[in-house]
């Protein structure tokens, strides 16, 4: 693998997290209160301020052994946890990607490793209110009941703010922080696990969504099909907002929100 395609299935375009101490944190049933004190913030510092290189494997799920098949990401705790939640992420019930578990377990193991015990991690991407395109990772157990907790979260931005406004922007959006047209480029020219996966995450997104984004990728490349993918998805995003109580609700495409709870034994 050359280090040009470092990464460049996780195909994410992440900037700067910023921290945010919030005392409204849904808690579960049975807390008796939250708290916020310095333990969740120290947690979520943490998460943001610790860089970390996880290695993970791609392509063909009979072969993962394969060196071509071999990746490497280097980003904080924060990012990496961004990272998964949008790589998990589902469409209509649909999984994207067939072989995500390697570099979600991966990243799992070091966040519990870093944070130790009593921390529990709850990591939420939620693109477009009413629609089924969502994604997350949970890090750690629950806090117990009747247990005093420490809450606070960050937010992590992903992908690029694009012009305009309204439901096709939000969608166009949500499609580009799944598939950066660039990154998913330079894959496509690269190794065959790479260009594998590429094709294997459109052919699932077009089928959730009752489109072909195959044909657009291989004639026009990933812009052309991001334009397919968005157009569906913000058809069914207008369709859901007018007639659910998601309408007048703001779509968040490019915020990946990580809740961090502690309590003391």
């Amino acid at each position: 693998m050359t280090g040009s395609l470092l990464d460049v299935c996780l195909a994410l375009l992440l900037v700067s997290a910023a921290a945010v101490t919030v005392v409204d944190v849904d808690t579960g049933g049975g807390h008796t209160g939250v708290e916020t004190d310095d333990r969740a913030g120290g947690a979520a510092d943490t998460l943001l301020a610790t860089t970390a290189t996880i290695g993970y494997s791609v392509g063909p799920s009979d072969d993962p052994s394969s060196p071509e098949a071999e990746r490497v990401a280097h980003a904080t705790l924060a990012e990496h946890l961004a990272r998964a939640a949008v790589r998990s992420a589902t469409v209509e019930g649909t999984r994207l990607s067939s072989t995500p578990d390697d570099y979600l377990r991966a990243v799992r193991g070091r966040v519990a490793r870093t944070l130790g015990p009593r921390t529990s991690v709850r990591v939420r991407w939620r693109p477009l209110r009413g629609v089924g395109v969502a994604g997350g990772v949970r890090v750690g157990p629950r806090p117990p009941a009747a247990t005093p907790i420490s809450a606070t979260h960050v937010t992590v931005p992903v992908g690029r703010a694009l012009d305009g406004g309204g439901t096709r922007t939000a969608a166009a959006t949500t499609v580009e922080v799944l598939f950066p047209p660039e990154r998913i480029a330079a894959a496509a020219r690269g190794d065959t696990p790479s260009t594998a996966a590429v094709v294997d995450r459109y052919r699932r997104a077009g089928e959730s969504l009752g489109v072909d984004a195959v044909t657009p990728l291989e004639r026009g490349g990933p812009e052309r099909a991001n334009r397919v993918l968005a157009d569906a998805l913000a058809a069914r995003t207008t369709e859901a907002r007018g007639s659910t109580a998601a309408a007048g609700r703001e779509h968040t495409p490019r915020r990946v929100v990580i809740v961090v709870r502690t309590w003391e034994p």
